[in-house]
């Protein structure tokens, strides 16, 4: 009889054992399942974080360009990229926004895309403010489909730069006519204009006009002083030009005869007269004479007065740029799309000589839904080593369940957030993790499980990465403590 019941015992210890393997190997699938999960949940919706605030990103790379030349300001430099990939890797929308750029001292680098749906390279034209001799680096930021991310993207004109319009007879519009451009201006020194020699640098915003026939919209530089200017025929009216470097501004002209009228941001700054405008059958040009100065857009209309028709609207969106080919070495043409629905299709030419530059890109760095850039002014680099995220948090994912009630208790307790966040992680951690060594019998497995909700948490977003290495490595220190003094679990 006592045979029996010690064999039945062992039966049972048997069975025990086995069924503590089985949960065991349950709990292991499970945290490899969850795991699996968040590791593609992460990489293919990393917008989670970066739909919040449009300065957060879910990749990057760096950009290393080696100038075997002289250093130079604002000199464009073309890196190739196929838009396509760029947007089945969820890198970039189908408008061609989510992308930001700086150089590794913070400041932002402003650049030029194109043809984003073309499945060949295109050139990107990136302006470093300062292209040294040697190395410099570019990080290059990159978003995932979120269209609260966007950037105006224009064309820079440098010294060569030139877009042409084809003369159309449209373009003699009359006396009742105005130009409209968003531009910004990036230096003084680009422009030839030295104090005591009483000569003009002129550059063109837009222009059909020559010899004192036509009409025109531009900058202008005198004894060291820019100017914004419009002229009508041999009339010029003009104003200094009092928006910062690197600062967009809207430049206006409106001409209904014989008064004409010169606006900065919507603001009159002067006016002049002229008699009725002389016809002058030519293309029209864009940027000719302009010096490191960036066009963001520009609309052309005729009788305003009346039914203000637009004759040309150029927004210069990346769809609406396409660099079709190479007519000379340093030399890069491309077309540029009018969007009035009139075809005044026009044509870009760049005279850029690249022969300098070497380019080598890095590989992108997915950093999931962690915050990439914490504002537009404080960017991190890209090479991220642990500890460079180890102190901050990028912003919170709203979409998580029950957030609104951790939210309310972040906002309400007199608690810091990260400190509420993270104490209802633990709690959540340390429940989970007691119900698992209960039903498995073995701490590791508590830890794991501990770790994994911990490290959702921190996914996204409510505490920062210093919290969950502390509490982890507490529990492992604990752990190897327990095991060095002979506990069996």
């Amino acid at each position: 009889m006592a045979d029996k019941k010690i064999t039945y015992i062992k039966k049972m210890e048997i069975k025990k054992i086995n069924n503590n393997n089985i949960v065991s190997a349950g709990v292991i699938l499970l945290i490899a399942f969850f795991g699996l999960f968040m590791a593609f949940y992460n990489s293919n919706n990393c917008k989670l974080s970066a739909n919040v605030n449009p300065t957060n990103f879910c990749s990057g790379m760096t950009i290393t360009i080696n100038n075997a030349g002289s250093t130079s300001n604002f000199a464009p430099v073309r890196v190739p990229f196929i838009g396509s990939g760029l947007q089945s890797l969820n890198y970039m929308d189908n408008l061609g926004s989510q992308l930001l750029a700086s150089e590794q001292n913070l400041t932002n680098i402003n650049f030029m895309n194109q043809d984003i749906n073309s499945s060949s390279s295109q050139g990107y034209w990136f302006t470093i403010n300062s292209l040294n001799n040697g190395n410099n680096v570019i990080n290059f930021y990159l978003g995932a489909n979120d269209t609260n991310i966007f950037r105006d993207n224009g064309v820079y004109f440098y010294t060569e730069d030139l877009i042409t319009i084809p003369n159309d007879t449209s373009f003699n519009i009359g006396d009742n006519l105005s130009i409209v451009s968003n531009v910004y201006l990036n230096d003084l020194a680009s422009w030839s204009c030295p104090l005591g020699v009483p000569t003009i640098d002129q550059g063109f915003i837009l222009d059909r006009w020559d010899s004192n026939t036509g009409y025109a919209l531009g900058v202008e530089c005198e004894q060291g002083v820019l100017y914004n200017f419009a002229l009508i025929d041999s009339t010029k009216v003009r104003s200094a030009v009092t928006t910062d470097f690197g600062t967009p501004y809207k430049l206006k002209m409106e001409y209904i005869s014989p008064n004409i009228n010169l606006y900065v941001d919507d603001v009159l700054v002067n006016t002049g007269t002229s008699g009725s405008l002389s016809s002058f059958n030519n293309n029209l040009t864009m940027g000719n004479g302009l010096n490191n100065s960036w066009i963001l857009n520009l609309v052309l209309s005729k009788n305003i007065t009346t039914t203000n028709s637009i004759e040309l609207n150029y927004n210069f969106d990346p769809t609406d740029l396409s660099e079709t080919s190479f007519p000379a070495s340093g030399e890069y043409a491309g077309s540029v799309a009018d969007t009035s629905g009139n075809g005044h299709n026009g044509t870009y030419l760049f005279k850029r000589d690249q022969s300098p530059y070497t380019i080598t890109l890095g590989v992108p760095t997915n950093i999931g839904i962690q915050n990439f850039v914490e504002n537009p002014d404080v960017q991190r680099t890209l090479t991220n080593p642990l500890s460079a995220d180890i102190q901050s948090v990028g912003d919170e994912n709203t979409f998580f369940p029950f957030f609104p009630f951790l939210n309310e208790a972040g906002n309400t307790s007199g608690i810091p957030r990260g400190a509420i966040f993270g104490g209802m992680f633990s709690v959540l951690a340390m429940i989970s993790a007691g119900i698992v060594v209960a039903m498995t019998r073995k701490v590791p497995f508590g830890i794991l499980t501990y770790s994994f909700i911990m490290y959702i948490g921190l996914l996204n977003n409510f505490y920062n990465l210093t919290f969950t290495l502390i509490t982890i490595s507490l529990l492992i220190l604990l752990y190897g403590s327990s095991k060095f003094l002979g506990d069996k679990l």
